[in-house]
């Protein structure tokens, strides 16, 4: 989803409470906050030696130690807090917008939006995590492109092939063995 996409829907339902489900029926806490929106820019080589250049947009969520149950953002708030951001610095329309989230048993990502569901008096953010991929692979045409791309070719490495014993052997320090 696009930033502009996201804050249209935001503007289009004000006042509707806003919530995050980060996985399936788990939820950030209503009390979250958004205490930064990121302007991120990355600039890759990737394993086939071609440069990758593009733009997102991270809205971090945060919920407090403590919680504050007479904290929260709603769809209006929230475009609030986009608006503050903006007239400080535009926040990349045509970006993709993501949202970073950890808390204790769930660890810190990035996430991409899965699905806006509106409940009628709420809208529910549901997010999905990515998954890496191999951009020399995703560029692949055939299934041969594909299974030579990604690190290139294997038969340009050198098979090496290691034994336990000799492992063993190399980590172990005897007496008059000559290691110490």
């Amino acid at each position: 989803m696009k930033t502009k996409e996201f804050t249209n829907i935001l503007q289009e339902n004000p006042e509707k409470a806003l919530f995050f489900e980060y996985r399936a029926g788990q939820y950030v806490r209503t009390d979250y906050h958004i205490t930064e929106i990121k302007n991120v820019n990355f600039d890759t080589v990737d394993c086939g030696g071609i440069r990758n250049q593009w733009s997102e947009v991270h809205v971090q969520l945060w919920e407090n130690e403590i919680p504050e149950p007479d904290h929260a953002v709603d769809t209006t708030k929230a475009m609030k807090i986009f608006e503050v951001v903006n007239r400080v610095r535009e926040t990349y329309p045509d970006a993709d917008i993501k949202f970073e989230y950890g808390n204790a048993v769930f660890p810190t990502a990035v996430l991409p939006v899965h699905n806006i569901k509106d409940t009628g008096n709420a809208l529910i953010v549901q997010l999905i995590p990515d998954q890496t991929t191999c951009k020399a692979k995703d560029r692949a045409t055939t299934p041969e492109e594909k299974a030579a791309a990604c690190c290139g070719p294997v038969s340009e490495k050198p098979k090496i092939r290691v034994s336990l014993a000799s492992l063993q052997a190399a980590n172990s320090c005897e007496p008059g063995s000559g290691c110490c």
